[in-house]
């Protein structure tokens, strides 16, 4: 790398310190999707084992319902309180809501109450990560903005290495208990672990300095949101549709993925925990590579690049997966995920100005995962109960999501307040 984007002290700190912060959330966040396979019938009791699994992701989807008001809540403080305040804010939340579910009865001890504070934690959760995530992209991109590739790249390893925390974690509980241990209590260790270690690390985050970009603001707008809403609707649009790539990915390929394998494929939870461990490092791994990547080539082309690359992996991929190759298709596609995580926040940031930015970035990436995201389990798994195929369903699905990205990455060029 060039001495131009190597990252001085400072800078490691603040990517040192957001990535963490980004990863713990992120962890608490994603460690439903992977573990509702043990808990679902405990909270909507079924006969029907994939009845209740929909069931599940209904609290799922609302996890992510609440994200965009979470956007709405924090990124009006972020944008003018500061982006450090949302940062901190956001993990003790995060940490309480993860806790709670750990800690949560089943509907046989508690009856209804039990769903009910199921579905009031995941709403929690769901508002945290909806302020969490966009202040930490807006506080990279303003903290070093001729070293965006190299600020996002290290901090989306952080993030993203929540959901590989979360693979090691899971592999790690199907090695140490049975599938009886676990459907019992062992599916609440990972959450009062991220839920403890969230409300300790909130301290780190006390540290952090506010942005000189934010500090240098002068005309700050009464409602960002409506600033956003009358001056900025077209950014907003593309910001929008560009999230649905990786927002669609990341729930097929990670946090939809061991379900999809275990309750349709019927494949064994410690075969999956394994291939989603190494699934996860390919993740990363892509993450940090295209961060040097992106300080030399700019956001468009290689979200251009990576649309091409999706039309032809993704149904290769599920190929794979058909043939019983489960996890060179499952690792394709978590590579490709971690293209869409390192390149759309950084391309999101770059298309609003400073004095509503965190409002801008927020409403784009929340709204995109709730429509794109959040839908995608209940979409799949309607899908395939309703016949339409288990390879096919995905497979649609992916590619309404690659027309999607690929029409918001023209309009973002378009419109883009810094050019892309």
């Amino acid at each position: 790398m060039s001495n131009q984007f190597r990252l001085n002290a400072q800078e490691r700190k603040i990517v040192g310190l957001a990535a963490l912060g980004g990863m713990l959330e992120f962890y608490d966040f994603i460690i439903y999707g992977m573990f509702s396979v043990y808990f679902a019938h405990q909270f909507f009791p079924s006969n029907n084992q994939l009845l209740s699994i929909i069931e599940s992701y209904v609290v799922f989807v609302l996890g992510y319902l609440s994200r965009p008001i979470g956007g709405m809540l924090f990124s009006h403080i972020g944008d003018e309180h500061g982006r450090k305040k949302v940062l901190v804010i956001t993990i003790i939340l995060m940490g309480i809501s993860s806790l709670g579910i750990g800690l949560l009865p089943t509907y046989q001890q508690i009856g209804v109450i039990a769903p009910i504070g199921l579905v009031v934690f995941r709403l929690l959760q769901g508002l945290a990560l909806g302020g969490e995530l966009p202040s930490t992209y807006v506080y990279i991109s303003e903290s070093m903005p001729n070293k965006r590739g190299s600020g996002f790249g290290i901090t989306m390893v952080g993030v993203n290495s929540g959901l590989l925390l979360g693979s090691l974690i899971n592999q790690l509980l199907n090695f140490a208990f049975t599938p009886a241990e676990l459907t019992s209590y062992g599916w609440r260790i990972p959450f009062i672990l991220g839920g403890v270690i969230c409300l300790i690390s909130y301290k780190i985050r006390q540290t952090l300095h506010e942005t000189a970009a934010f500090q240098r603001i002068e005309d700050k707008p009464e409602f960002p949101l409506g600033f956003l809403f009358k001056h900025n609707l077209p950014q907003m649009i593309a910001g929008i549709a560009t999230t649905a790539i990786m927002s669609g990915l990341v729930v097929v390929a990670i946090i939809f993925m061991p379900t999809y394998l275990h309750n349709i494929l019927k494949v064994e939870n410690r075969t999956i925990s394994l291939i989603m461990t190494f699934a996860m490092l390919s993740n990363v791994l892509m993450i940090y590579i295209l961060g040097k990547v992106a300080n030399t080539t700019s956001p468009y082309i290689i979200l251009r690049n990576l649309l091409i690359a999706c039309v032809i992996l993704i149904p290769f991929s599920y190929w794979l997966i058909s043939l019983q190759f489960y996890a060179a298709g499952t690792i394709i596609l978590a590579t490709l995920e971690g293209a869409a995580a390192m390149i759309i926040p950084y391309l999101v940031t770059c298309l609003f100005p400073a004095k509503i930015r965190l409002t801008g970035v927020a409403m784009c990436y929340n709204i995109g995962f709730t429509i794109f995201g959040g839908m995608a389990p209940i979409i799949i798994s309607s899908g395939i109960k309703a016949d339409y195929g288990i390879y096919a369903t995905p497979l649609i699905y992916m590619f309404v999501i690659i027309i999607v990205c690929a029409i918001g990455l023209g309009y973002a060029k378009r419109h883009s307040h810094q050019a892309i």
